[in-house]
């Protein structure tokens, strides 16, 4: 398994890969992980030793490290940590394309945006314009899939810059449907 974050230390900012031989059960207290980084690979052993406080060896180095969700994060979904290694303090961000997407459907989504259909489908009816100012949660068109109806709202406020579909036409998953800015 691949993992891939960004890790910021300070004012310096480094992306990241690690793979991992395997994942523990999650309720595992300890166990052994098979690393592999910059080309080396190597065997860290970690036990658990209070909650969200972990004993580290790797090599002949023995580290205690605190992970913390970052504030804010809802319970569960975090993907932005607060790792603690003595008296250092990083901000880790896996990279998990599953947020963004979601992140950008609550429309936490910058600059120009390219709505996708989610499903394969028809477009029954195109509710926007181009040119027209959109609410977030405003309703933008209708596609049809497997003989139900679904509204693709807009997932923040903004100016629908160009729309690529007609009423009527097919799509597949993934298919750009409008532009918004």
């Amino acid at each position: 398994m691949k993992l891939n974050f960004r890790l910021h230390a300070g004012n310096e900012v480094q992306d990241r890969a690690l793979a991992l031989g395997s994942l523990p059960s999650p309720r595992a207290q300890s166990g052994r992980l098979e690393i592999q980084a910059g080309g080396k690979t190597a065997q860290a052993d970690w036990a658990e030793i209070s909650p969200g406080t972990y004993s580290i060896l790797l090599g002949e180095h023995s580290w205690d490290v605190r992970i913390e969700k970052q504030p804010g994060e809802a319970a569960g979904s975090a993907t932005v940590y607060i790792v603690l290694l003595g008296a250092r303090a990083y901000r880790l961000e896996l990279a998990n394309p599953r947020r963004r997407r979601r992140a950008e459907a609550a429309g936490a989504h910058e600059g120009p945006q390219e709505i996708l259909a989610p499903m394969p489908g028809r477009i029954v009816k195109v509710l926007a314009a181009e040119g027209s100012e959109v609410q977030q949660g405003e309703s933008l068109l209708v596609i049809e899939a497997m003989k139900m109806q679904n509204e693709i709202r807009a997932p923040r406020t903004g100016k629908v810059e160009r729309i690529y579909v007609a009423e009527g036409a097919g799509v597949e998953t993934g298919a750009r449907l409008l532009r918004l800015v």
